[in-house]
């Protein structure tokens, strides 16, 4: 893709916006909180490199949290910037029109959006597991050790031993289990399970082998069995994530187990929507302000133009807000609003910048 000059003029100017928003709300966040969790790490007379670690992990967090709100921000800045230097002036004097500019401003957006949005998505749940991992479990010490060999965990309970290999992120869907349990450190009964489900307070195990010590050992074989274990899913989880800090591949997998087990995904649905809609949602917060901006732009009038494109971009933001949280709640018509929102304002850009004629 080759741009022109003034392609790369502006994409350049709302670039350099961006990275100066973030930069600006990012040293907020770091300031909060260092206030927020310096005392309380303290107490736990920890080396300080860990807090340090926990702070850099944190970053990711929120750059991934604030981005499309800032990159939306961007696109009303980088029209304001343009009037204080009277370089939007020059442009219109060169014979560019306002929907000219729009378009480029938009497919800017769009591009950085798209782009950066398909990276966090990556880093994100990274990051949040590391922040989870430092503060919980290095700092905190509010998980027992585990011992992980590639995709198994190996887990010492007061009274057994256990080895699985946990498939979803909640630690309900486990495989290629072995549960020794002992007393006075001498083995007693041992399970061996191809898999478990856990549902409704039980583990459903499939093709099991039982061996009890009464018995020599020897083998009982069961093709399903439901079961009470000394063991919840979140003891198996390192670090307990929420929804919304999972991967695209963990909400996958998660989906798939609810579906096989019967029970209810549609919070895993919601997420799976909204990180689909992250990768658009700087285009839909900021491409109506940066028009009214243009539309009610003159020389000598940019602060009239600029407070209504900044109120404009506000209401759209808490409108996106009110609609992230009622689809998180389960309310769906709330994901049917945010389709419609984002098809139309993508539809409208189309039509206005390559349709309708000058």
């Amino acid at each position: 893709m080759r741009f022109r000059t003034y392609q790369k003029y502006l994409l350049q100017d709302l670039f350099k916006i961006n990275l100066l928003l973030l930069f600006i709300f990012i040293v907020v966040c770091i300031l909060i909180d260092i206030f927020e969790r310096l005392g309380s790490f303290l107490k736990f007379k920890k080396p300080f490199y860990l807090f340090l670690t926990y702070i850099f992990w944190k970053i990711g967090v929120h750059i991934y949290e604030i981005f499309p709100f800032v990159s939306g921000l961007a696109g009303i800045l980088v029209l304001l910037w343009l009037s204080r230097n009277n370089e939007l002036v020059a442009f219109l004097s060169l014979g560019f029109s306002k929907k000219e500019l729009l378009k480029e401003l938009g497919k800017g957006i769009l591009l950085i959006s798209f782009l950066a949005g398909v990276v966090l998505n990556i880093i994100f749940p990274k990051a949040a597991y590391f922040t989870l991992y430092t503060w919980d479990y290095k700092i905190k010490e509010t998980k027992k050790q585990y011992l992980i060999f590639n995709t198994q965990i190996f887990f010492a309970g007061a009274n057994y031993y256990l080895v699985a290999q946990p498939l979803e992120p909640k630690g309900e869907y486990l495989k290629d289990i072995l549960i020794v349990f002992l007393k006075k450190d001498e083995p007693e009964k041992v399970i061996w399970a191809e898999e478990a489900y856990y549902i409704n307070k039980k583990w459903d195990l499939k093709d099991v082998v039982i061996q009890k010590k009464e018995n020599n050992f020897a083998p009982e074989i069961f093709e399903d069995l439901r079961i009470k274990l000394p063991f919840k899913p979140n003891t198996l989880v390192i670090v307990e994530k929420p929804i919304k800090f999972l991967s695209f591949p963990e909400l996958i997998e998660r989906f798939k187990f609810l579906k096989r087990v019967g029970r209810p995904y549609n919070e895993v649905l919601a997420e799976i929507f909204l990180k689909i809609i992250y990768l658009f949602l700087p285009f839909i917060l900021s491409f109506f302000p940066m028009w009214i901006y243009l539309e009610n732009y003159a020389p000598r009038k940019t602060m009239n133009p600029f407070i209504k494109g900044i109120v404009l971009f506000f209401i759209f933001l808490l409108c996106f807000l009110l609609l992230q949280t009622l689809l998180r709640k389960g309310i769906l018509v709330a994901g049917f609003i945010l389709v419609i929102w984002i098809v139309g304002f993508l539809c409208f850009y189309v039509y206005f910048s390559f349709l309708r004629k000058k």
